[in-house]
């Protein structure tokens, strides 16, 4: 239970957020979604608004539970705030396929003898380390104490001195963090092992959603940039306490964190104002790899520890997808090869004999399991998949328990089938025929997958849906038509990130996100952000690397190109992603 305090005309939302309590609130406190509910348990607030009750049945309503940005206190009140952030484990995907690459770290050490000076020889301590050009001062103030100790070994950054120590521990942290999910690896600098993983839901979320919520947050609330960077940063922060903790190592021993992420979860980390990706001409303050302190940014790892940034190609291909494209090795492949990461936005990467053009679309939050009726995240209790058969709904469950919602795969695949069987017509409407739906209390259509359990996917989620696969067909057909290709001259289409770990092929051939002839060329490699991260922290050749495929990646401009608007239009349509040459 909480006790919130009046302010004004604040409302709960704005009143937890001042108090660090962070709750879901996709649509940023517009009123839009839903998902910020409460329960008050006593004190008055102001009266239910009409917006309220679009979300709250009668029986919510009875027992208390309000919108929290919808509702203002008139005084004391004390409530159980019933949609916390981060309740619950997330299935989050740590990591993926990592292609063969030098082993080089950044950061590396070498294990060294000092003597002490003799009576003859009144050297400085510091010429033991035979190290030319400056030392910094945090190690010139370790020295004495440390001479003659075994073992002793020197931390070295591109083989210049950073640090002395006695334990032997050096290590690293790989980092995706995406706009719904965050994956972090713990990993030994000395062996590039992983020693432990972790994952949760972005913090930033309760100001919005998307990137698009983030960044006007931050526009429209002096110091918003502020408050996102300490969610990330205080969640990083405990997952790599927690990580250590686990190990056994000290949260000191870390010295790198290698960071990929779209370039509004990048600016944001370092602090960096969002407006110039709100605002046209939507750029980025920066686009090139950065490293910063560790300790400038707020983490509480090793003085010498630095944050790597793996860069970007523009406002809306971040590091993350300059991550994947290094992962899938699309510099150097010599075929055709169309690589997708789908999630809240659409980004993809069309490769022809290493020349690459990409492009970004906003497939919405929908395969996100988010804005749809039963929606929920990939965890314990999400229908990942779904099958029609008999005239019924067969629901395969996350974690083998009672079905409480669907992640993205499982309404993916419902409109997959839907589309397959007639329940959903080309236009996107249901059927009245089919045994499969019925209308809810309000006369509206939808489809039963689990009556007893109120489990349905509503005409609403399948124009969602719809609109999330206009966009990221449009995007591959744009694509394909700059490089002058038909869609069976894609020989591969490689996807990367969450969202593909639970998925049918089939599904988004079937539901027309991607050209059906291409279904049998669709292999997933994992979360390619993080096998990015990983090997930009376990290589120097790899980060050169990463860097150089940002500045051949050619940015395509959905929006300007010429006739997408009619493409777009066309690519709604169900039918439009099984035949070829729209």
């Amino acid at each position: 239970m909480l006790c919130v305090e009046p302010q004004g005309a604040q409302n709960v939302l704005e009143l937890l957020r001042k108090k660090e309590i962070l709750l879901e609130s996709p649509c940023n406190g517009q009123g839009l979604c839903g998902k910020c509910k409460i329960r008050i348990v006593s004190g008055e607030v102001h009266p239910l608004t009409p917006q309220e009750e679009r979300f709250l049945t009668a029986e919510e309503r009875a027992q208390g539970v309000r919108l929290a940005c919808l509702t203002v206190p008139r005084g004391s009140i004390t409530l159980d705030p019933l949609g916390l952030l981060g309740e619950g484990q997330s299935d989050v995907l740590g990591g993926g396929d990592m292609p063969p690459f030098l082993f080089d770290p950044p950061v590396s050490g070498r294990e060294i003898r000092l003597e002490a000076p003799t009576l003859e020889q009144k050297r400085a301590l510091c010429d033991g380390l035979n190290q030319e050009g400056p030392l910094p001062l945090s190690l010139l103030r370790k020295l004495p104490e440390l001479m003659g100790k075994k073992p002793l070994e020197v931390v070295c950054r591109e083989g210049q001195p950073v640090d002395l120590r006695t334990d032997g521990c050096l290590y690293g942290l790989a980092v995706d963090i995406g706009t719904t999910t965050v994956a972090v690896n713990l990993i030994d600098l000395h062996t590039g092992q992983c020693i432990g993983e972790d994952g949760f839901i972005n913090p930033q979320k309760a100001y919005g959603l998307d990137v698009l919520s983030r960044i006007h947050y931050d526009m429209e609330h002096p110091g918003g940039v502020e408050e996102l960077q300490k969610a990330i940063v205080q969640r990083l922060s405990q997952s790599a306490r927690q990580l250590t903790t686990q190990a056994g190592v000290p949260l000191d021993a870390v010295y790198e964190m290698t960071v990929g992420g779209n370039s509004t979860m990048l600016h944001s980390l370092l602090r960096v104002p969002l407006g110039s990706l709100g605002r046209a001409p939507y750029s980025s303050v920066f686009n090139r790899p950065i490293e910063v302190s560790a300790r400038e940014l707020g983490f509480p790892f090793s003085d010498a520890a630095q944050i790597y940034c793996i860069p970007s190609v523009s406002a809306y291909i971040g590091g993350d997808i300059v991550a994947g494209a290094l992962a899938a090795r699309l510099d150097t492949a010599e075929d055709t090869v169309l690589f997708l990461d789908i999630g809240t936005n659409g980004e993809m990467i069309l490769s022809r004999r290493g020349r690459m053009y990409a492009c970004s679309c906003a497939a919405g939050p929908a395969l996100e399991g988010m804005n749809i009726s039963c929606g929920m995240r990939a965890e314990g209790g999400a229908v990942e998949h779904v099958s029609f058969a008999g005239g019924t709904a067969h629901l395969d469950v996350i974690g083998d328990q009672p079905p409480r919602g669907l992640c993205g795969s499982g309404i993916l695949e419902t409109v997959s089938q839907g589309v397959a069987e007639g329940v959903i017509s080309p236009s996107g409407r249901l059927s009245k025929e089919s045994s499969l739906t019925d209308t809810d209390e309000k006369g509206k259509r939808r489809i039963v997958l689990d009556r007893e359990r109120g489990l349905f996917v509503t005409q609403g989620d399948v124009r969602q849906v719809q609109l999330c696969k206009g966009a990221i067909l449009s995007g591959i057909l744009t694509l394909l038509r700059r490089l002058e290709l038909k869609e069976e001259e894609v020989d591969r289409v490689v996807v990367g990130g969450q969202f593909g770990k639970h998925l049918d092929p089939a599904s988004l051939t079937g539901a027309g996100l991607v050209p059906r002839c291409l279904e049998k060329k669709i292999t997933y490699i994992g979360n390619s952000s993080m096998t990015g991260a990983k090997m930009c922290l376990l290589s120097q050749e790899e980060r050169l690397r990463a860097r150089e495929i940002a500045r051949k990646i050619s940015y395509v401009e959905l929006s300007v190109s010429p006739g997408y608007e009619r493409l777009f239009t066309q690519c709604l349509r169900f039918e439009s992603g099984q035949q070829a040459g729209i």
